[in-house]
């Protein structure tokens, strides 16, 4: 196949940007205007991710990118950045401020999309399928680059639906308390928590929202994107890219047509939400010392772990371990793993029946009167209080 006569007249049909690499290198850019440094470079890492002959990637600030694999040659094409909406003076300013570039290009970066065509999500990925067609031979569904199974924890065998099952069995609505604990774990950015819960059996079933299992599932995470949104931003996520997120999920479910397939784009939503959440109380960066450090807090939220614990169980030298920590959160690592525990307490008060002196038995400490003295200095009101209502 003529490869770089294919890309060029992609590039000239659709409008938009396409690179060639050649034995996993990058090879040549064809498009009608360019913009540097190229957007595709800060991201090849995630684009490249799929190992599929045809993929779609979406960076934090919903650019679509297409992959294309031609395995006979060696070759790969990467399509976009492509925008679902014009692209405004704030919009443009955040792509700037996430690819470090100075936000004097505003005006730059708003003329450069301005010549490239904003697509739907969903002709995006008719585009990839009618493109897979023609260059690999193999009738791709829009679904099935929507929904990826790498992304997925070991389910129970309830999490995901079976094909005889007539409506569908979920956990949101259980009961209250199962829906605040699901809540709480985005609100804290607890990723395995929450895989811990899709592995576990599914209790209940959902009232009825439809007249039928399809549309019923779909309004379900039209409503659980709604919580978990906000549960995100209550947790630290920014608001703007939350609800971008939300609604972006929003318009996946309603491509979709199987049960299956929502059903695992519920699970991948909650994830996505978790994660986005992690990473920003790990300082924004999201760095793996950073999250590592926090799961192994998180698993041992009971223990009186020093400094000196968690260094050695990450095994790395105190003082590098505490730098780190105050170069990516802007907190020193003693007041970081405080404020993990008291947000803990926090959590603790308003989804169980717990007492505040089994709180501070089950976090640590050595009396409940010292509990209620850190809890106070981190948050202007006792235990109590808070769970009255004060917070």
């Amino acid at each position: 196949m003529d490869y770089e006569y294919l890309a060029n007249s992609l590039a000239s049909l659709a409008g938009v940007a396409v690179r060639t690499y050649v034995n996993g290198a990058f090879s040549k850019l064809y498009h009608h205007t360019k913009f540097k440094p190229d957007f595709a470079i800060t991201e090849e890492r995630n684009i490249f991710k799929n190992q599929g002959d045809v993929s779609y990637y979406m960076d934090e600030n919903f650019l679509f990118y297409g992959l294309f694999r031609l395995r006979a040659q060696d070759v790969a094409l990467v399509i976009g950045p492509v925008a679902q909406s014009p692209v405004n003076r704030e919009y443009a300013a955040r792509i700037l401020r996430h690819m470090g570039e100075p936000l004097s290009r505003t005006e730059e970066l708003v003329k450069y999309f301005a010549s490239v065509p904003a697509y739907p999500l969903r002709n995006f990925l008719q585009i990839l399928c009618t493109i897979q067609y023609f260059i690999n031979g193999e009738k791709q569904e829009v679904s099935s680059l929507i929904v990826g199974e790498e992304a997925l924890p070991e389910l129970s065998s309830g999490a995901l639906y079976s094909p005889e099952q007539k409506a569908p069995e979920r956990f949101l609505h259980n009961t209250m308390e199962l829906e605040e604990h699901m809540l709480s774990c985005v609100e804290q950015g607890k990723v395995e928590e929450i895989k811990e819960m899709f592995k576990r059996p599914v209790e209940g079933r959902a009232g009825t929202m439809a007249p039928n299992a399809l549309r019923q599932e779909k309004n379900l995470i039209v409503c659980t994107a709604t919580l978990v949104s906000r549960a995100a931003i209550r947790g630290g996520f920014d608001p703007e890219t939350a609800f971008s997120l939300s609604d972006d999920f929003i318009q996946k479910a309603e491509l979709l047509h199987s049960l299956e397939d929502l059903a695992r784009l519920n699970v991948q939503m909650l994830l996505e939400f978790t994660r986005r959440v992690e990473a920003a109380k790990c300082g924004g960066s999201g760095s793996k010392l950073i999250r590592s450090a926090r799961r192994y807090l998180q698993a041992h939220m009971g223990e009186n772990i020093s400094t000196e614990d968690l260094s050695r169980a990450l095994g790395m030298n105190r003082t590098y371990l505490c730098k780190r920590f105050l170069e990516e959160t802007g907190q020193t690592l003693g007041h970081y793993m405080t404020a993990m525990k008291m947000e803990e307490a926090k959590r603790l008060l308003a989804v169980t029946k717990k007492s505040a002196a089994e709180i501070a038995l089950y976090l640590g400490y050595s009396s409940q009167g010292y509990f209620g003295k850190v809890f106070k200095k981190q948050f202007g009101i006792t235990p109590g209080e808070y769970r009255d209502g004060g917070n």
